[in-house]
């Protein structure tokens, strides 16, 4: 019996985790020479955010292409790299059981006796996917992709502080090493 609840907080512990882990993912173009990039402007999404959304993920990723030496430019002065990002938000169910009932065999103590009926509860959270895309401003090729996922909270500060550490993530290897 121990062992069973046991292993069920573990699973439920493994769950929280799960859900509040940021999920990344990059791809770059092997064959690019990333030294030669300079400069970059942006492009209007094609998925912007909602209200303060929007400048608050340009900041986020004008800040980490800052700091690895790329310089910002106005869009009419021919920059190395186009910059756009894309944003998806979804529901994300999670259903979990409890009060397993172990069936014949299943006795205990005494008593005997089962772990009676299953109740299931389903929580919603919302889960918000970043895509970063760079592109070649000359042939208009990406040449580097990444994307990150993370859940929303109803904390305003507490997503921003998601966003910067996401964005942060997404651009630490960032520009790639080798072909």
């Amino acid at each position: 019996m121990k062992s069973r609840i046991l292993t069920l907080v573990v699973l439920s512990c493994l769950a929280c985790v799960t859900a509040v882990a940021q999920k990344t993912n990059i791809d770059w173009d092997r064959q690019a020479n990333f030294s030669q990039y300079h400069t970059y402007a942006w492009e209007k999404s094609p998925h912007p955010a909602n209200g303060l959304w929007d400048q608050r993920i340009i900041d986020a990723v004008d800040k980490q292409l800052q700091a690895k030496g790329l310089q910002k430019v106005d869009s009419n002065s021919n920059p190395d790299v186009w910059v756009t990002y894309s944003k998806s938000i979804k529901d994300q169910k999670t259903l979990v059981g409890t009060g397993y009932g172990y069936g014949p065999g299943w006795y205990w103590g005494p008593w005997g006796g089962g772990g009676g009926p299953v109740m299931y509860n389903t929580w919603v959270t919302k889960e918000a996917t970043l895509v970063i895309e760079l592109a070649d401003a000359k042939n208009k090729q990406v040449l580097w992709r990444g994307a990150a996922t993370d859940t929303v909270t109803d904390n305003s500060n507490k997503n921003i502080n998601n966003l910067d550490k996401a964005v942060a993530k997404l651009f630490k290897g960032y520009p790639p090493k080798g072909k």
